[in-house]
């Protein structure tokens, strides 16, 4: 399955996420879930102060506890307070070692997901969006919409010269499956139709379902692609 390729028009056509959640409250739940995992090692090694010790001065104290506890989660420890016990070092092995890992593939997920993929796929998608030419723009992906984007591709159109334009999920997710690119907006908007390169496009269908919308689209397109097969 050819991948989605999808638009962005800043202020009228936001990102897709697959993850209903917005990512402040995304980030918000794996910083909790970081705090509940550090929560858990710091009172483990505070009730078990007994099977630490401090090698600067004997005596571990709770800010050693947390020190320790932040230590051994980030690192592997500088040495100054080590586990003597067999129980303090079987937990230290078999719990706190895998929250270790979990906690710093938390962290690079997080990393990736929020920076380096968002920053990419931005990229990908100017790419594609750069260099369109020759396509077929499709506004209102409605029945008469999807029926001319499969007629289109019954004809030898590529699905991938085809941009469909709606602003509705479920219609944008029903071209996507056909392989057509994408984009959520509203067409009557000059920014969306010059985001598709209205003016580089080999035709235009309009099926808004409704007369006045799409008389208005009509317009708008006319004004920035006066030669446009419409």
């Amino acid at each position: 399955m050819k991948p989605r390729r999808i638009f962005h028009v800043p202020r009228f056509a936001p990102l897709r996420r697959k993850s209903p959640l917005p990512i402040w409250l995304t980030l918000l739940l794996r910083l909790l879930l970081v705090l509940g995992l550090l929560g858990i090692v710091l009172a483990v090694h505070w009730f078990d102060r007994g099977g630490l010790r401090d090698n600067m001065d004997g005596h571990v104290s709770f800010v050693d506890v947390l020190y320790f506890t932040m230590i051994t989660v980030t690192t592997v420890g500088f040495g100054d307070i080590v586990p003597v016990t067999d129980r303090a070092r079987m937990f230290d092995t078999f719990v706190v070692t895998p929250i270790r890992l979990f906690v710093w593939l938390l962290f690079l997920g997080t990393a990736y997901d929020f920076m380096f993929k968002r920053l990419w796929e931005k990229f990908r998608m100017s790419m594609i969006q750069r260099n369109l030419k020759d396509h077929v723009v499709v506004t209102g992906f409605g029945t008469s919409g999807s029926e001319a984007a499969r007629e289109l591709i019954a004809r030898g159109t590529p699905p991938d010269r085809i941009v469909a334009i709606d602003g509705r999920n479920a219609a944008l997710g029903e071209a996507e499956e056909l392989g057509l690119s994408v984009l959520e907006g509203d067409s009557t908007r000059d920014a969306t139709l010059k985001a598709v390169h209205i003016e580089r496009a080999r035709a235009m269908i309009i099926s808004a379902g409704r007369d006045d919308t799409s008389i208005l689209i009509v317009l708008t397109a006319r004004s920035l692609a006066p030669d446009l097969p419409i």
